[in-house]
């Protein structure tokens, strides 16, 4: 029996349905994946403001004022301002213990906004007069830093007390009925995207204090948290507006705080009933090379970071102009991120010399991971006091141990170990070249040197299965 006939197409008709798929595809392969922002209608064109939270914060609401000092003006301020975006240079403002300025930008004396009686009468104002006294005279203000160990960081924590409260009134009075304000130090970094879809979530017409409170008995007690905090409009306003004297009367008991932070967190609780909110890791005391990466902050959002050197800050600002150019300029920067940009170009996989990964350090104590005591225990690490190669020995065969470092000395862990030359970390930092030093002990001078190793493929594993959530900070 013979098969049916099958009808074809025409040949020339089924030669133009081929040009015809063929034009097609490539037209649709064409299209560009992203549009200029003209090109776009505009409810989907890039705001100057956030819509993650209920409360809309415009970049000209969020007013940043950094506090800085005579001597760090011009070497800290000048490539802030640089790499501070133009939209945001209204709302920025620069306050200091001696009037300078810097090209256009003015910073601001705050001290010389108390009377002169008070200033002349205040024998803790030393290093302010004779400031002032030196630049009217033009003899260069750097003649005055002292280079006893400590001794300048005192002179300029006391300073900054001073400063603190009057810093955040001419803030009022120079950007009034601002939706928040934030006060920051000269080497700080600040996410702007981020901050404002953090602070979308947050009434400003409710008081509002938000920073980490200070981490007491270590060296550096803002190590973790950084001294960076944000105040809402409403309790600056009863703070400046509704309260005229508020600085006359605490001016006596500045001397007797610990810190600018300290401060501020007693009149904010004395005046206005109004607690601390704490916003780790969002605002912290780390840099790129000291975060703790690690799965509790992987995925968190970079909001204010502390101790950024000017060349940091530069590559952190190129990093956020990167990210705007491959469109992703609406997933906000995470520590994911840093970790990528800062620490994947890194060789970690030898042990360094003089490297300090900072695994023993204060602000590491909840990931330095403990020893076993007089009885094994299969929960905890077995020692590697002998030798750098025990050390490491030991994180290899410690279930969490993400990097080592060995201390020639017994070093404090600041934590339940005991002074341990070996110390393990579940965080990974990298940390800073150390050069070896002396240490007095019983009396006795000992070299200190240390060394440092770390596990980045096994970190790198874990860092490869994680994936953040699309949305932004919550």
């Amino acid at each position: 029996m013979l098969a049916p006939s099958r009808k074809h197409l025409p040949r020339l008709f089924r030669l133009v349905l081929l040009v015809f798929v063929v034009y097609a595809f490539c037209w649709v392969k064409g299209w560009p994946q992203y549009y200029d922002d003209e090109e776009l209608p505009p409810s989907k064109r890039p705001q100057s403001s956030t819509q993650l939270g209920p409360h809309q914060v415009n970049h000209d609401q969020l007013v940043v004022s950094v506090i800085t000092t005579a001597t760090n003006a011009y070497a800290k301020v000048a490539p802030l301002i640089a790499t501070t975006n133009n939209e945001d240079h209204d709302s920025l403002l620069l306050f200091s213990d001696l009037q300078v300025e810097i090209g256009r930008w003015p910073v601001f004396d705050v001290i010389s906004r108390f009377s002169r009686n008070f200033i002349r009468e205040t024998k803790e104002l030393g290093r302010y007069k004779a400031q002032v006294d030196y630049s009217r005279k033009s003899i260069p203000i750097h003649k005055l830093k002292r280079h006893a160990p400590g001794e300048e960081e005192r002179l300029l924590a006391t300073l900054s007390k001073f400063k603190i409260l009057q810093a955040m009134a001419a803030a009022w009075e120079y950007r009034p009925d601002r939706d928040w304000y934030t006060f920051v130090d000269d080497e700080t970094y600040i996410n702007r995207a981020n901050l404002l879809d953090w602070l979308s979530q947050h009434d400003p017409e409710s008081k509002r204090f938000f920073g980490n409170p200070p981490t007491s008995g270590v060296p550096d007690a803002f190590a973790a948290g950084g001294s960076s905090f944000i105040l809402s409009r409403k309790a600056m306003k009863e703070l400046f507006h509704d309260r005229k004297d508020l600085i006359k009367n605490w001016e006596k008991k500045i001397a007797d705080h610990t810190s600018a932070f300290d401060l501020v967190f007693n009149v904010l609780q004395t005046e206005l009933k109004l607690n601390l909110e704490g916003a780790w890791p969002g605002i912290s005391g780390f840099a790129p090379s000291t975060v703790p990466f690690s799965p509790a902050v992987w995925c968190e959002p970079v909001l204010v970071m502390h101790h950024v050197s000017p060349e940091t800050g530069s590559v952190l600002w190129k990093l956020e102009n990167d990210r705007t150019k491959d469109h992703l300029m609406h997933n906000p920067l995470r520590f994911a991120d840093l970790w990528e940009r800062f620490m994947t170009p890194e060789n970690l996989n030898d042990t360094r010399n003089e490297w300090d990964n900072l695994s023993s350090e204060s602000s590491n104590s909840r990931w330095n991971i403990l020893f076993e005591e007089d009885q094994p225990d299969t929960g905890r690490a077995r020692h590697g006091e002998e030798s750098a190669e025990a050390c490491s020995e030991s994180c290899d065969k410690a279930k969490y141990c993400m990097q080592w470092s060995y201390s020639s000395v017994p070093q404090t862990n600041w934590n339940d170990n005991p002074q341990t030359r070996c110390h393990l970390s579940s965080s990974v930092r990298f940390g800073a070249h150390t050069e070896p030093q002396t240490v007095i002990i019983n009396g006795v001078t000992t070299p200190l040197a240390w060394k440092s190793g770390w596990k980045k493929t096994k970190f790198t594993a874990w860092a490869n299965r994680e994936r953040c959530k699309a949305q932004h900070q919550r």
